[in-house]
């Protein structure tokens, strides 16, 4: 496992399979923003899975094998925090303390560890934002990991004015990209997706930030499919509000 980054860290970025294989520039943001906020962490150049499509396809089995030989290579290591962007492996990684009994390393969604570091020192945001922004809570991160607040509390630092979406935080609409749906239904998950356009549309949103990589693929691929331009609606992914806030030209 290769292994880059700077300092002596415990801490280890972990991007997760699919922003590693289709999002790549959000990581080159995710890394800038780290380093901006002085945050030591390593990341592995050649990404291992996490488990998580092994859960989403029911095959408890291999995804404990799978955990253990996670954990066995990162604990190794001598890391004790996992940080990710990826709302699914965030999930996971929270789950190995259940499968592993022995597995002492947390896990962080990267939009806990920017808030925490922007309370700390919330000069480094520039806050000259007051443009209106809905967010959406994407299902992983808003049912599954009940991760509803710091997202909402982020973007106020960062100086955005925030929408709510009628359906939101535990109450949050399904946009298609969750449950490997994408891949076994691809679809259905268009046109769950094309619906949620078409809500934002009737709900007058015009400008909606994510924090879920495989929302943001979605519905941006969706947006292209119905010819609907940025003008009218643009899906943002958490990255690039972050970047800008902090003076970063995103990736």
């Amino acid at each position: 496992m290769a292994l880059f980054g700077f300092g002596r860290s415990d801490n280890l970025y972990f991007p997760g399979c699919f922003t590693g294989s289709f999002l790549e520039k959000k990581i080159e943001n995710y890394k800038r923003i780290l380093k901006t906020l002085k945050i030591d962490f390593k990341i592995q150049k050649d990404f291992m899975c996490c488990g998580g499509f092994l859960e989403q396809a029911g095959y408890e089995r291999q995804l404990r094998k799978s955990a253990r030989e996670n954990a066995d290579l990162l604990q190794a290591k001598g890391y004790k925090k996992i940080i990710t962007n990826c709302p699914l492996c965030y999930n996971i990684f929270k789950s190995y303390k259940t499968l592993l009994p022995n597995f002492k390393m947390e896990a962080e969604f990267v939009l806990t560890t920017i808030l925490n570091a922007l309370r700390a020192n919330p000069r480094l945001a520039r806050g000259y934002f007051s443009e209106p922004v809905a967010y959406y809570d994407s299902c992983y991160l808003a049912r599954h990991s009940e991760l509803i607040n710091e997202p909402r509390e982020l973007l106020g630092l960062l100086g955005y004015k925030i929408m709510e979406l009628n359906k939101n935080r535990e109450e949050t609409l399904c946009c298609g990209s969750c449950g490997g749906l994408t891949e076994t239904n691809p679809e259905l998950a268009r046109r769950i997706a094309s619906d949620f356009i078409k809500i934002l549309k009737r709900e007058k949103i015009r400008k909606i930030v994510t924090a879920d990589a495989r929302a943001y693929r979605l519905l941006t691929e969706t947006l292209l499919t119905l010819n609907i331009p940025e003008s009218e609606i643009q899906v943002l992914e958490f990255s690039d509000l972050v970047c800008s806030s902090l003076g970063i030209t995103p990736d």
